[in-house]
């Protein structure tokens, strides 16, 4: 509980050891999966790399078409300028 160890009395006898075996088999089931799941981390953060560079170049696409579209950006958002009239 919220990262605590706590203990159960489950009982004794034929009933305590199954449990027992039970709790044993999952905790070594969680051991096996760590291992695995990393690996399936690291492959993703290695597949997701390329994202960094073409979120850049996405980024300085959009500015580009927004200032030649008449944009502005005054203070973090970008903005149609106005046309002034003569």
């Amino acid at each position: 509980m919220n990262g605590r160890v706590v203990r159960e009395y489950v009982g004794t006898g034929a009933i305590g050891k199954t449990i027992a075996l039970d709790d044993e088999l999952k905790r070594l089931q969680k051991e096996e999966e760590v291992p695995r799941w990393r690996e399936e981390r690291e492959c993703l953060e290695q597949s997701a790399a390329f994202l960094q560079p073409l979120a850049k170049v996405a980024e300085v696409l959009t500015r580009a078409h927004l200032l030649a579209d008449g944009c502005h950006r005054p203070k973090g958002q970008w903005r149609r300028r106005r046309e002034h009239r003569a």
